[in-house]
């Protein structure tokens, strides 16, 4: 990590003469109405027009011819007498002096060294004489002409003539750089200092007129300090990089005040790639900072603080003092490390009849160094490393394993010393002692578990993830097309798959057959037909491991695997079908085992299929639910589409994604206030591995279930009639009955209606009782 930081002596006191527009009058002298000869600072190097290296001085007054000599302007850089490289030096102007050199000074220390015999035209002497400041322009541009340059680098905009109005603006829409300023009396050179621009496109204007273009460009000049911790033994390391390569760096310690520490600066090239790597130290305790100048733009950045304490002795111990593991996995040891950067561990001894030696370095800084030991690839005979680290920026120095004491068959179970040292040398006296326990492996279990067609995992977080919401889950019935995954719980197989090339599940194909075997077979084979065979390969099937916990996933669709027959004839996984999972290994093949260990589980494929109950009743209402079942995964995503079908009149269309539960069914809601009842519609079931579903339905009044309605109407004719008419759903079917009797008074005609709820008959019956009461208002008037 680092970060920009400003220039402290690089863009010099030409950058300190700022305007309030943040532009810089580089060259402001006094007039030539002055009494007094002086020269107040202000020079400037940059490369002119014709190509040659110049520095810019400028005067109050006209210098004295005789003045114009390298005794009275002497060059320095970073306090190194460079006057030789000064090929002339003329006054083309009043007030201007310029200096020739053979070649641009990359450097951020030039000064100039002024004498009190430099007198002007009327032989007043210099009175502000002395040393001062050289700014350093890593670009220059002129009037029409156009230049690339670096954010953070100061640029020279030379005019054709003293005292001319410069105006710099950004070519962005929103015009949101603005500065104005002057070259200054005795000045041709403008400064850009872009130290706080944008990257993009900038326009510098002469006198209003001409023009030149910026090209403001990131040179992404970074720092990356090895080992931000270290001793006042310890060498200070780093690289740096950029976006352009072949350049010239400085790379300097600063020390707490932010002064530059003798002796610690260095100076090269960014190779092809732009990097640099630099070695400074060993230095006394304090708080450093690396700063880095590139030399060609004057970019310079500062890196993070770098701690140098007092070197103690070097100590290194074993986290926790015990490991334990099973036989053929691998040991994660801890060894921690103080004072030092290296340790060598020795696991093993002569009375073990095993001992090996690692020497790690702690690489990262943190303190500790994760050794891991591949109990399995400590056996003679068997590819792979026997030691890693778990922190990729750690290392294995060296490691060996005692010739006198190793094994050629897996290491037994038992305990092991395990001892610990600062350094590199295994025959120092331990500091760190510990035991590793090797413990008996075991075969423990094979269970399945299914997920929706099409789940892919990276790694065994997602599984347990997947798990945990339902997307994932056991069953004994998989749907043709779903995914079928096979928990595997054994220990003592981490060393052998490490040992193989390749990624986990190449890995563990390499030993299926071997070490080990995996297979799958049809256990309901049809009559005069022998089991078939799922052939399941690297190609088809992919294993997510979790040898922390023991665990090893392996996952194939069932779309992807055909079955295979003793006579060659291939099958296509079907309904109906039985399986047989069973994870065998094998006795005495790597030493994994001193018998067959077996563990089974059996299953069977169903058809995919969704289903709903038709018709699909709902009422007029929002809030409706469309549920149904259905045989693919649980965690499958399903759409419901609901679609108006007939003369409904307005046509819907209502769409909602849902998933299937654990127990199989899914269930969506929808919004049918808007529709009438006597409305249709179809219900269509998309997703998963079965083909979607359409059923028909039906909007109703009230519950979709069950709608009923009581209508009564009492008329009152001129004859004397009472009739009764009830209708009672029995069997499917209506029951109509009419009485008749004479009274008294005025007759009576009752109606009452009870429905089941037919989709549309509520309306017809409230339209009915309407027109009655409408007939009797009429008649009674």
């Amino acid at each position: 990590m680092s970060h920009t930081h400003k220039t402290r002596a690089i863009v010099l006191s030409a950058l300190m003469v700022l305007s309030v527009f943040a532009g810089t009058v580089a060259f402001a002298g006094a007039g030539a109405a002055q009494s007094t000869f002086e020269y107040e600072g202000g020079a400037v190097h940059y490369v002119d027009s014709s190509d040659d290296a110049v520095i810019e001085v400028p005067f109050s007054a006209q210098v004295n011819s005789n003045s114009l000599t390298t005794d009275n302007f002497t060059v320095f850089d970073d306090d190194e007498d460079i006057s030789g490289q000064v090929s002339s030096i003329t006054q083309p102007q009043n007030g201007r002096v310029i200096v020739e050199m053979n070649d641009v000074v990359q450097s951020r220390d030039i000064e100039i060294r002024l004498s009190g015999d430099i007198q002007d035209a009327s032989n007043n002497d210099l009175s502000n004489g002395g040393r001062k400041d050289v700014a350093f322009a890593a670009t220059t541009v002129g009037p029409n002409g156009d230049v690339n340059a670096y954010r953070g680098s100061v640029v020279a905009v030379v005019a054709s003539s003293v005292n001319t109005d410069i105006e710099i603006t950004d070519d962005d829409d929103d015009f949101t750089y603005f500065v104005s300023g002057s070259t200054g009396t005795n000045s041709r050179v403008y400064t850009f200092d872009t130290e706080n621009r944008d990257v993009g496109s900038y326009e510098a204007t002469f006198d209003g007129s001409n023009t030149a273009t910026i090209e403001l460009r990131e040179l992404g000049l970074d720092v990356d300090i090895d080992d931000r911790t270290v001793t006042d033994e310890d060498e200070i390391e780093g690289t740096v990089s950029a976006n352009a390569g072949t350049r010239g760096v400085q790379v300097e310690l600063l020390d707490s005040d932010g002064d530059a520490v003798s002796g610690e600066s260095v100076t090269g090239n960014l190779d092809g790639q732009g990097e640099f790597e630099f070695t400074l130290g060993p230095v006394d305790t304090d708080d450093y900072t690396v700063e880095v100048t590139d030399l060609g733009s004057g970019v310079v950045i500062e890196s993070d603080v770098v701690t140098v304490s007092k070197a103690g002795e070097g100590r290194a111990d074993i986290a926790g003092g015990i490991v334990t593991q099973q036989r053929g996995d691998i040991a994660n040891i801890t060894v921690t490390l103080s004072n030092t950067d290296t340790a060598t561990l020795t696991i093993g001894s002569e009375d073990a009849g095993f001992r090996a030696n690692v020497t790690v370095e702690d690489d990262s800084g943190d303190g500790q160094v994760n050794v891991l030991f591949n109990t399995y690839a400590a056996t003679n005979g068997v590819s792979g490393d026997v030691f890693d680290v778990a922190d990729s920026d750690d290392d294995i120095d060296t490691s060996d394993i005692d010739p006198q004491n190793r094994v050629s068959s897996l290491l037994d179970a038992g305990e092991y010393d395990l001892e610990v040292r600062s350094g590199d040398d295994a025959s120092d006296d331990s500091q760190g002692v510990g035991t590793l326990v090797l413990e008996e492996r075991t075969t423990d279990s094979l269970v399945s578990w299914t997920a929706p067609t099409g789940t892919t995992f990276d790694d065994s977080d997602e599984v347990y993830e997947a798990v945990a919401n339902a997307n994932v889950t056991e069953s004994d019935d998989i749907a043709d097309g779903d995914l079928v995954i096979h928990q595997l719980q054994a220990s003592g197989l981490e060393g052998a798959l490490e040992a193989q090339s390749g990624n986990d599940t190449a890995a563990f194909f390499a030993l299926n057959g071997n070490v080990y075997e995996l297979s799958v077979e049809e256990s309901n084979p049809s009559a005069n037909r022998d089991a078939f065979v799922l052939n399941l390969h690297a190609g088809n099937t992919v294993v997510v491991p979790d040898p922390d916990n023991d665990t090893y996933f392996v996952a194939f669709d069932t779309d992807d695997v055909v079955g295979e027959r003793p006579n060659g004839q291939t099958v296509q996984l079907d309904d109906g079908q039985e399986l047989l999972a069973n994870f065998t290994v094998y006795e005495d093949e790597g030493n994994l085992a001193d018998e067959d260990q077996t563990v089974e589980d059996e299953y069977g494929i169903v058809e995919a299929e969704h289903s709903l109950d038709e018709p699909v009743n709902v009422s007029a209402a929002s809030g409706q639910t469309v549920a149904g079942e259905t045989t693919v995964a649980p965690g499958t995503e399903l759409s419901l589409r609901v679609r108006s079908s007939g003369d409904t009149q307005p046509s819907f269309l209502k769409t909602a994604s849902v998933y299937v539960t654990e127990d199989g069914t899914y269930e969506g809601t929808f919004d049918f206030s808007e529709q009438q009842a006597g409305d249709t519609f179809e219900v269509t079931v998309r997703g998963g591995a079965a083909d979607s579903l359409t059923v028909d339905g039906n909007v109703g009044e009230g519950d979709a279930t069950t709608d009923t309605a009581t209508d009564t109407v009492t008329e009152t004719p001129t004859d004397t009639e009472t009739q009764t008419e009830t209708e009672i759903p029995t069997d499917g079917e209506p029951t109509d009955t009419a009485t008749e009797a004479p009274t008294d008074g005025e007759p009576t005609d009752t109606a009452t209606e009870t429905s089941t709820g037919t989709p549309g008959f509520g309306v017809v019956v409230a339209l009915v009782a309407l027109l009655a009461a409408a007939l009797l208002a009429v008649r009674r008037d």
